[in-house]
């Protein structure tokens, strides 16, 4: 009782929890078991058949546009935000605190709006090709939509504020006696940065890298308006096969292994979250 009485107050945000994403989820996964007839209703019908199709060679080169694209995502946003994120943290505490807003103020503004402004600037009569041949440089409009090269533009923008919040984070929590140590014993600041700094941050890093490789996975509107659908991944997969296939226990069998890529990645943020505090308390 006194165990209850203690915990008390984390009783409605877990039975919020399980009510908004413990029954979806089992949800999904139960139906992705299941058979449709040819109507697309779902059949209460066990089978396996909706994962053996998963290793269908064209499924599973969705998966790997997705992960690449997840992971390219993650790579982009690191190199731009980890910079960004250092340089912030330097910064006094009036200026820090207003580049930390410019940094979360794309959130005030809906993502499907952003996307759009990058149709408007990317467009074979957007902004960018309007400028190339009103200067002369170009003759006709450069084709720069309908690309995975876009998609991935337009992915790593959506999603590097997540990045570069985790990484401040983290650099920002750096115990400062350690760098004037670093510096005391002779390091420059290039040394004392790879030796001292950036492993001490490998936890924002891998944060920041978790955060953004979720929800690179499913942000499938962005990969039809800016890629044109020319490179299918699991987001449009799956919102295709529900809206248009009528096929909602395949989609559930892909939502499951999305499920299941997005645990690796956590899988792996964990353990090097684990080792790095075990390597602080060696």
């Amino acid at each position: 009782m006194k165990a209850l009485r203690q915990n008390a107050l984390a009783i409605p945000i877990l039975i919020w929890f399980g009510l908004l994403v413990g029954i979806p989820l089992v949800y999904v996964v139960v139906v992705s078991f299941l058979s449709r007839d040819d109507l697309g209703n779902i059949v209460w019908q066990f089978t396996l058949d909706n994962y053996r199709r998963i290793l269908d060679p064209v499924y599973l080169r969705v998966f790997v546009n997705s992960f690449m694209l997840a992971f390219l995502t993650g790579l982009v946003t690191l190199l731009i935000g980890y910079p960004v994120a250092y340089i912030t943290s330097k910064l006094d505490p009036k200026r820090r605190s207003l580049a930390i807003g410019l940094i979360i103020l794309p959130f005030w503004i809906s993502s499907l709006l952003r996307t759009y402004g990058w149709v408007i600037l990317l467009g074979n009569w957007g902004i960018i090709n309007n400028v190339l041949m009103a200067l002369g440089l170009v003759d006709q409009p450069l084709q720069m939509m309908y690309r995975f090269g876009t998609t991935l533009v337009g992915t790593a923008y959506m999603l590097i504020p997540f990045m570069i919040i985790a990484v401040y984070n983290s650099v920002d929590k750096l115990d400062k006696s350690l760098l004037e140590a670093s510096y005391d014993l002779g390091a420059s600041k290039r040394q004392t940065f790879l030796r001292v700094v950036l492993p001490l941050t490998i936890p924002g890093i891998a944060g920041g890298f978790t955060l953004v490789f979720m929800p690179a996975l499913g942000l499938y509107f962005i990969s039809d308006l800016l890629g044109g659908g020319q490179t299918v991944f699991l987001g449009n997969l799956i919102h295709t096969l529900v809206n248009r296939g009528r096929n909602r226990p395949l989609a559930a069998a892909f939502s499951v292994g999305m499920i299941v890529m997005v645990i690796l990645v956590v899988s792996i943020y964990s353990r090097l979250t684990k080792n790095q505090k075990e390597g602080l308390l060696l």
